[in-house]
């Protein structure tokens, strides 16, 4: 990837990116030598805070509770890397696997479907 091209992406594309990356991650921290594993966990831990600085409040319910998983997977990641539990490492690729694949679907329905103007933005969703 070109590095201006990051300056380009819409904040959703730079989630998906970033979401990429972390599944990238855990994919290898599951083969990877000990030395290795632990760079993928630790990168995949700078991921989830960066991925957790981009929450805000106004986010409303879904904010929080992605607020709550990448909590979890980052506390998670932690531990997989002291304890050098490969199955902790196996569900972590899991959850951000179903979260790339969540996150990439989202995109597309909002590409398919725009957010009609005006209005309070909830009430479109009442």
């Amino acid at each position: 990837m070109k590095s201006n091209r990051l300056y380009e992406m819409s904040p959703e594309e730079l989630t998906q990116a970033m979401l990429h990356a972390l599944v990238y991650h855990y994919a290898n921290a599951r083969t990877a030598t000990i030395a290795e594993r632990n760079r993928h966990l630790r990168q995949a831990r700078e991921l989830l805070a960066k991925l957790h600085q981009g929450l805000h409040d106004g986010g409303g319910i879904i904010s929080a509770q992605l607020d709550e998983l990448y909590l979890y997977m980052a506390k998670s990641s932690l531990e997989a890397l002291i304890e050098q539990d490969m199955d902790k490492i196996e569900e972590l690729h899991g959850l951000a696997t179903e979260l790339d694949q969540t996150w990439g679907e989202a995109i597309e329905n909002a590409r398919l479907k725009p957010v009609p103007a005006g209005g309070n933005r909830y009430e479109n969703y009442q």
